[in-house]
């Protein structure tokens, strides 16, 4: 029921928005049954004006979670964010991105 991949591309299209998230990656692991795949390795996530790298990305179809670790920096428009965490709901589009270490912050550049 898995596959391994490499040299992956992913197209996810979202349904009610008619909106697409395109990841690439290194290596992929894929579960046939529940669709979650892991992403690893030079990932990297575009998403309408946002930018997503990092080294790890964990894709879950049956929560409609996309988590971004490891080395993590997210850009749009107006910042540019570096981060231990990325966490993305595909349907809410709800975003939260936090360090593991409560002690450390989130780094905030402004492309302006």
């Amino acid at each position: 029921n898995i596959i391994y991949l490499k040299k992956v591309k992913a197209y996810i299209k979202l349904i009610k928005k008619n909106e697409m998230i395109t990841i690439s990656s290194d290596f992929g692991k894929y579960n046939t049954v529940t669709y979650d795949t892991i992403f690893s390795k030079n990932v990297e996530v575009d998403y309408m004006d946002n930018n997503l790298i990092g080294n790890y990305l964990d894709f879950s179809m049956m929560k409609n979670i996309l988590i971004m670790s490891k080395n993590v920096v997210f850009t749009n428009p107006d910042n540019i964010l570096i981060a231990d965490v990325v966490e993305l709901n595909t349907v809410t589009k709800d975003t939260k991105i936090f360090m593991h270490n409560s002690n450390e912050k989130v780094e905030v550049k402004s492309k302006n």
